[in-house]
């Protein structure tokens, strides 16, 4: 049975800055500590089969959660929470009156409503250059995948009015909860989950409580898991809110502050 259990966000808090790589003390601390009975999850709103990209750079004992705590693994198999076919056609509805890009996401697949530009996907932590995406082209196509989709993102291609817009009437629908990792997007999620839903689910499945879990975000979309840990830490690239929530501050991504942090609470205990 597991002693703790740490739960960590990829972008902008395990990975460097180019989405892409894990530095050698991070995944030399997560390695030294999984031999001690510490158990880590990776808590992106990446889609499940892009965070087993990030998976494979550490190793199968870590678990996942994803699409913003949609889609994770209990410990009877992965866990999925759906969209519903009704709040991703009004989605569709609602982006398209200004054309702003829009990809959605099931556990294995995804798929965009606009063109999207590299570098606007590829910050949004939901691309990458390996990975195949499927356009949809008009909304009957989508009433054929509608009811399989897990998440969402909703883009900017500049104008924040017009993200702005969609976002209010996202809101006012009340069929999903918004979130964001960044200030270029909205976060689609099923109502009553996010990150910190799936933690629960997880504490309650492992044993463990909030006083063993450690938390490591920076965005939007992590504050949901702030609340959920005794050990709710705020890395030093994070935005002021997650950083005025959190219990904790550590140093940057890329001063591998997940590292910094385990390496001075576990110095005396193993």
């Amino acid at each position: 049975m597991s002693k703790y259990l740490v739960f960590m966000d990829l972008d902008g808090t395990l990975l460097s800055s180019d989405h892409k790589h894990i530095s050698v003390r991070n995944k030399a601390a997560i390695e030294t500590l999984q031999q001690h009975d510490v158990r880590f999850y990776i808590a992106t709103g990446r889609m499940y089969e892009l965070a087993k990209i990030t998976q494979n750079l550490l190793n199968p004992e870590v678990g996942l959660i994803t699409s913003n705590g949609a889609v994770f693994d209990g410990v009877s198999g992965r866990e999925v929470t759906l969209m519903g076919s009704k709040t991703v056609e009004l989605a569709y509805q609602i982006t398209q009156v200004n054309k702003l890009p829009m990809m959605l996401f099931t556990p294995e697949k995804a798929y965009f409503t606009e063109k999207i530009p590299h570098f606007i996907a590829q910050n949004a932590g939901n691309f990458d250059e390996a990975f195949g995406y499927k356009e949809i082209a008009n909304l009957k196509e989508l009433q054929q995948v509608a009811g399989e989709i897990t998440n969402g993102v909703v883009l900017s291609r500049g104008d924040m009015d017009e993200l702005e817009q969609a976002k209010a009437k996202l809101a006012d629908s009340k069929l999903l909860r918004l979130s964001s990792s960044g200030p270029d997007n909205i976060e689609m999620i099923p109502l009553k989950t996010d990150k910190g839903t799936a933690i629960q689910q997880i504490q309650w499945e492992q044993h463990v409580d909030a006083a063993h879990t450690f938390v490591f975000g920076d965005g939007m979309n992590d504050l949901g898991m702030m609340k959920q840990a005794k050990y709710s830490v705020a890395m030093g690239n994070g935005v002021k809110t997650v950083k005025e929530q959190a219990n904790y501050v550590t140093d940057t991504n890329e001063k591998d502050g997940i590292a910094t942090f385990l390496e001075n609470f576990f110095k005396d205990e193993f």
